[in-house]
């Protein structure tokens, strides 16, 4: 009799434990999704356009989480908070995680270039000793921003080990005299636009064409197609081989979203896939 009683217990036991896995079950599968952080220009508007794609495809809610500046979405991915993100170009991914000591975060796919411009309130001819031109104060833009400069004979910079890293402590020829700035990648379209003290600027195009600016129309020269600082999908590298990865990158490398890029941005982003 005690021995029946028991397995009474355990069976009841057992069917509580199926309801409860059920109902959890239930719920993580009703909220499930995938977070991706990414800037609001042009990342999560090309996001957005997949969007229904994805879901279509992996029964899965895409949720896009905006982003305004280049820290907070490789923090966020690194501590899980978001499943990928899509902001940035590999070389400044490899310069954060080797400077803030992150592991594990890998480029799953390159999606586009958005060829950086230099912005000047005057023709070149007319630029002086003294004019401020501002640039983006992270080691790996910055770096692309006086590459740009030196490419089209405003300054000379030195041999250096790393050809894509470089600050303007590298700077070793300024025939124009130019006195660079260096500001947080955001702030750079409203500080060139607001501040009658700034001549120019290097300017990322996500945030140019928030402020309006388009490097095709407004800059005075910008980066080519072949540049090497092509924006990719970053991911934790346990989940390389995750099916939702692998969904998210074939829904962005189609050639509808090619013709939607090319459309939506004239040439002011290029899809490199």
């Amino acid at each position: 009799m005690k021995k029946s009683k028991t397995l009474g217990k355990v069976f009841v036991s057992l069917i509580l434990l199926v309801v409860l896995f059920s109902v959890v079950g239930f719920s993580a599968a009703k909220s499930k999704s995938f977070k991706v952080g990414a800037s609001p220009v042009p990342h999560a508007e090309i996001l957005e356009f997949v969007k229904d794609d994805f879901e279509q495809k992996t029964g899965v809610k895409l949720d896009i989480i905006i982003f305004t500046d280049y820290v907070q979405p490789n923090l966020a991915l690194a501590d899980g908070s978001i499943d990928a993100n899509y902001f940035q170009h590999e070389p400044y991914l490899l310069t954060f995680v080797k400077e803030r000591k992150i592991e594990g975060l890998v480029c799953a796919a390159k999606i586009h270039v958005e060829p950086m411009g230099f912005y000047l309130k005057k023709d070149l001819k007319d630029l002086k000793k003294g004019d401020i031109i501002i640039i983006p104060n992270d080691v790996t833009n910055e770096g692309r921003a006086l590459l740009l400069l030196e490419q089209h004979g405003l300054i000379k910079l030195r041999e250096r080990e790393d050809p894509l890293v470089a600050t303007v402590k590298d700077i070793v020829e300024n025939p124009y005299n130019l006195n660079f700035k260096e500001l947080e990648a955001p702030y750079l379209p409203r500080t060139y636009k607001t501040d009658k003290n700034v001549v120019g600027a290097v300017i990322n195009t996500n945030y140019a064409m928030e402020a309006d600016l388009n490097p095709l129309k407004d800059a005075v020269f910008f980066e080519g197609a072949e540049s090497p600082y092509a924006n990719i999908i970053a991911v934790r590298e346990e989940r390389l081989n995750d099916e939702l990865v692998k969904a998210l990158i074939e829904v962005l490398t189609t050639d509808k979203v090619r013709n939607f890029i090319l459309e939506k941005y004239n040439g002011a982003v290029v899809p490199v896939f």
